[in-house]
């Protein structure tokens, strides 16, 4: 009998060593799942957030550049407009009565008093003969308006009707071209 008590206590104390291994692996095995479902949620919010990110990023590309093209065709639009305009502006220039062109070459002429020699298209010679004591010195090819020079040559001014408009003309597009920028 003695033999059967011992072989029963070590068949219960080796029952109660396999007992608590086996609570030990069960602990253990719930850790590393608790652990790996924590990694895994993790891991999926920073795809989640990466991907959040991306699509922002790549909306706000797409807007960028879907503003620029838009802007581009606004620009488009207004310089036709402007060149119109000018086309517009010239043809009404052309079509001045001889009072109202000599009344434009008078304020020209004014604003310029360095000068000695002027020049005017074919139209305009007898006006600017009669308003102006500068040497005139010869006809341009321009729809109207003054071309100024001094004495040696050296500094000239062109008033010409088509140097004006072209100077608003590209100062409206700067102006237009800054608007669209901002």
């Amino acid at each position: 009998m003695g033999l059967e008590v011992v072989v029963k206590a070590v068949l219960a104390k080796g029952e109660e060593e396999a007992n608590l291994i086996k609570q030990e692996g069960t602990e253990e095995a719930n850790a590393i799942k608790t652990e790996a479902e924590i990694t895994a949620r993790n891991i999926l919010e920073e795809k989640r957030e990466h991907t959040a990110e991306q699509i922002e990023y790549k909306k706000r590309m797409e807007a960028s550049s879907t503003n620029l093209e838009v802007k581009r065709g606004i620009l488009n639009v207004q310089k036709e407009i402007l060149d119109e305009t000018y086309e517009d502006a010239k043809r009404a220039l052309l079509a001045l009565s001889e009072s109202e062109r000599e009344t434009i070459i008078k304020a020209l002429l004014e604003s310029q008093t360095e000068f000695q020699r002027v020049y005017s298209n074919k139209q305009d010679e007898p006006i600017v003969r009669r308003i102006t004591q500068l040497e005139y010195s010869g006809n341009i090819n321009s729809v109207g308006g003054i071309m100024l020079e001094n004495d040696d040559g050296t500094v000239t001014r062109d008033l010409t009707f088509e140097s004006i408009l072209e100077s608003v003309r590209e100062n409206s597009l700067k102006q237009v071209s800054e608007i669209l920028s901002e």
